[in-house]
């Protein structure tokens, strides 16, 4: 059995139905050993995952973002359409 990447842990945290399928910045890092979370989250965007990006303000006050798996509206589709992106 092969050992999941930090990049799969993400995706498959992010895929579940219930539970925490969400993550801060801060909580990636911790849970999956990520120092450049952004980076791992635009790969996945490039392999074609739709994940959404919010901005939250932490109960210390400080701003992080957070990430979560959702599914992409017509508009978007539509813009990606128009920017030359082809879904096969």
């Amino acid at each position: 059995m092969s050992k999941l990447t930090a990049k799969e842990k993400m995706l498959a945290a992010l895929k579940q139905k219930s539970g925490y399928n969400t993550f801060t910045t801060k909580q990636a890092q911790r849970r999956f050993g990520i120092t450049n979370v952004a980076a791992r989250i635009a790969e996945l965007r490039q392999e074609g995952y739709c994940i959404y990006t919010n901005d939250v303000t932490l109960s210390d006050g400080t701003k992080s973002k957070s990430y979560r798996l959702g599914t992409p509206s017509k508009a978007m589709v539509q813009a990606a359409l128009r920017g030359g992106y082809s879904f096969n």
